[in-house]
């Protein structure tokens, strides 16, 4: 009995679904590009005929050409992704719609049984269909929200996979279980479509065909069957947003601008090389066993936003693989040139912009932010744009004859906020850095003059701690305290109290 016809046996208890069926749930109606649409940001699905010459087909909304591609004799072939434009490339991938998973060499009908006694006891993940392909099984999980591939998302969701992958090749359930023989496919790998032929059609007329075996999956979920090391980072996982392209123009119109009619791309800063020199020191003496990987696609990150070349990465990177292979703790967790390889794949500009905390979260390596002295980054925002409007608008800092009181400027800039770096100051108010350090100097001094006031005033008062009693209970009392009815505190404040005290009183 061929595999082909085990496999057909084993599931003939589960629903097989048609090609016609498989390829809706996949590209939900409404999901592709209509025919008569255009330049609303929807994509299509890209096949291939494997004919002389080769033969792609646009795939819309109504899977046009579907018919037609299942009675062709030819291999076709597809994958879950869609696509702006006609070329079927990483860089014209837009959303990636289910993870699939190609495996051979199994077992026959015990390593069928294997592979779902594995899934029943939660070691592996059910796949929401498995597609026999003839010789081995396809087997293909969903996502219940499409994923855009960004690239700060094609990367850990390559590493993901990579590892889903080596867990399902296990040796229960394929011949093929050792490392070198192991197929890892990366995502925009592309599959015999359902239905299509299978590589003996011409002798026993077999297709593809596909069953049900579970449901849509998140990444989330599939983070559970793998280690931390492997896992999707929380921040790394973005889906599909809700918001239509007519409510984005309208609510960010500048973006609208810049990104969808002038094309764009993405802004972000361009850092002294320091950073990056910085960066190297730290992963040379941080980097831990799970966090390799990310900490060398940091690397690459920074290399891009400092202007560093790529010959000059290249050499730093693998000049760590070895310090980084030391560390491994585990024999079948070797960090490989193939790794460094494959971080290298962040030295692009669509990286740059990458947060700290995302950074701080692939690498375990802490960075510390600009303070905020325990405020929201939206209460700090809100902070700011006010000092700007004070500093901008209000014209009692000039002088008499018109021109800017550079040194009120300063002092009312840091009286509002004490904490500020000279960068939030030059960004907010348009003067120098000079400027800056200059009248702030002098305004520590007066910070330090007034709080020196107040300690020999308290040092007075204290004097005639005692001096005055209460008449009917006879306990001494704090003149001060008696004067004023405010509570006088047994110690002075600390410097740190005490311009917390000012500005809440400010």
């Amino acid at each position: 009995m061929t595999f082909y016809d085990v496999c057909t046996e084993f599931f003939s208890d589960r629903e097989e679904v048609s090609a016609a069926a498989f390829y809706r749930e996949l590209f939900p109606k409404g999901e592709l590009q209509r025919r008569d649409e255009s330049h609303n940001y929807k994509y299509n699905a890209i096949a291939c005929e494997v004919s002389e010459p080769v033969k792609r087909f646009t795939l819309g909304d109504d899977l046009e050409h579907l018919d037609e591609l299942l009675q062709s004799e030819n291999f076709v072939i597809m994958s879950p992704i869609s696509y702006v434009g006609k070329a079927r490339t990483a860089k014209n991938a837009r959303l990636l719609y289910a993870l699939v998973f190609d495996l051979d060499g199994i077992k026959g009908l015990k390593g069928l049984r294997d592979l779902f006694f594995q899934m029943s006891n939660d070691i592996l993940p059910y796949p929401t269909f498995t597609v026999n392909s003839g010789n081995g099984l396809h087997l293909y999980y969903f996502l219940d929200v499409p994923v855009p591939l960004f690239p700060s998302v094609t990367v850990p969701l390559e590493k993901l996979k990579n590892r889903l992958t080596r867990q399902i090749w296990n040796q229960y359930v394929t011949e093929l279980y050792e490392e070198k023989n192991v197929q890892y496919e990366p995502i925009w790998q592309p599959f015999r479509i359902v239905g299509g032929i299978t590589k003996d059609f011409k002798k026993t007329g077999h297709r593809s065909r596909a069953w049900r075996t579970g449901k849509p999956v998140s990444l989330e979920q599939l983070n559970r069957y793998v280690s931390e090391e492997f896992q999707m980072p929380k921040n790394a996982i973005q889906y599909k947003s809700e918001m239509s392209l007519e409510e984005a123009k309208e609510k960010y119109p500048d973006w609208y601008e810049r990104r969808i009619l002038k094309h764009e791309n993405k802004r972000h800063w361009t850092v002294k090389p320091a950073l990056y020199e910085w960066w190297l020191r730290q992963i040379m003496v941080g980097a831990v066993v799970g966090k390799r990987y990310y900490c060398i696609m940091c690397l690459a990150i920074y290399a891009k936003k400092c202007g560093i070349d790529f010959e000059r990465l290249q050499k730093d990177a693998y000049e760590l693989q070895e310090r980084f292979d030391e560390l491994t703790e585990d024999e079948d967790n070797h960090f490989t040139k193939k790794d460094v390889r494959d971080a290298l794949e962040a030295y692009k500009d669509e990286f740059c912009t990458m947060p700290i905390n995302s950074i701080v979260h692939f690498s375990g390596i802490p960075i510390e932010k600009n303070k905020r002295n325990g405020r929201t980054q939206a209460e700090h925002v809100k902070l700011m744009n006010f000092v700007r409007d004070e500093i901008n608008g209000n014209k009692d800092w000039r002088n008499k004859d018109g021109r800017p009181s550079y040194r009120e400027a300063v002092f009312k800039f840091l009286d509002m906020n004490p904490e500020a770096t000279a960068v939030e100051f030059c960004e907010l108010t348009n003067m120098s850095r000079a400027v800056f350090f200059k009248y702030k100097k002098e305004w520590l001094q007066k910070q330090n003059e007034e709080y020196q006031a107040y300690r020999n005033r308290f040092a007075i008062a204290s004097i005639f701690d005692g001096c005055v009693k209460d008449a009917q209970t006879g306990e001494s009392l704090n003149l001060a305290e008696l004067i004023t009815g405010v509570p006088v505190p047994k110690e002075p404040l600390s410097f740190e109290e005490y311009k917390k005290q000012m500005r809440e009183e400010k």
